[in-house]
């Protein structure tokens, strides 16, 4: 096994079962750490009681139980900024990569470029795979590769 451990960042996708991004990131050769973080600007857009958290919170609670079951390991949860979230754990880990999946909100797109600088600056790779959609964004183009503008 090689050296260092990749980062498995759950995200909309909680479910370790057909998961592309947590597929990818057990291929890679390294030891996969699993992590989610409650990102303050998602949660201060909600309602306090907002079922979505709650649903958020079972469901890591899952995952975590099943990891420990199957596999003697854990899922890392965070609270905070993912930028600050990530310089700490490329801090604590010599994290050789970081897998995600694709996130297709402008909030997330904006963060994933500010993460994926981030990483990029430390030379390493961020991969995002495509996993909730049928066809990613550059998937249905016309011959000339073109995006349909009329249906």
């Amino acid at each position: 096994m090689a050296e260092g451990v990749c980062l498995f960042w759950f995200r909309r996708d909680l479910r370790l079962h057909d998961n592309a991004g947590l597929y990818a990131a057990l291929q890679s050769g390294y030891p996969v750490l699993p992590l989610f973080i409650f990102d303050p600007e998602i949660l201060n857009s909600l309602t306090e009681d907002d079922a979505r958290v709650s649903f958020i919170h079972q469901n890591l609670q899952h995952i975590r139980v099943h990891l420990q079951k199957h596999s003697g390991s854990s899922l890392a949860v965070f609270h905070g900024d993912p930028q600050e979230v990530f310089q700490k754990l490329l801090q604590d880990y010599p994290v050789k990569a970081v897998y995600t999946n694709e996130d297709y909100e402008p909030y997330a797109i904006k963060r994933d470029l500010t993460i994926g600088q981030l990483l990029a600056d430390q030379e390493i790779s961020f991969v995002k795979c495509k996993d909730q959609v049928i066809f990613a964004k550059d998937e249905v183009t016309k011959d000339d590769g073109n995006p349909y503008v009329v249906y």
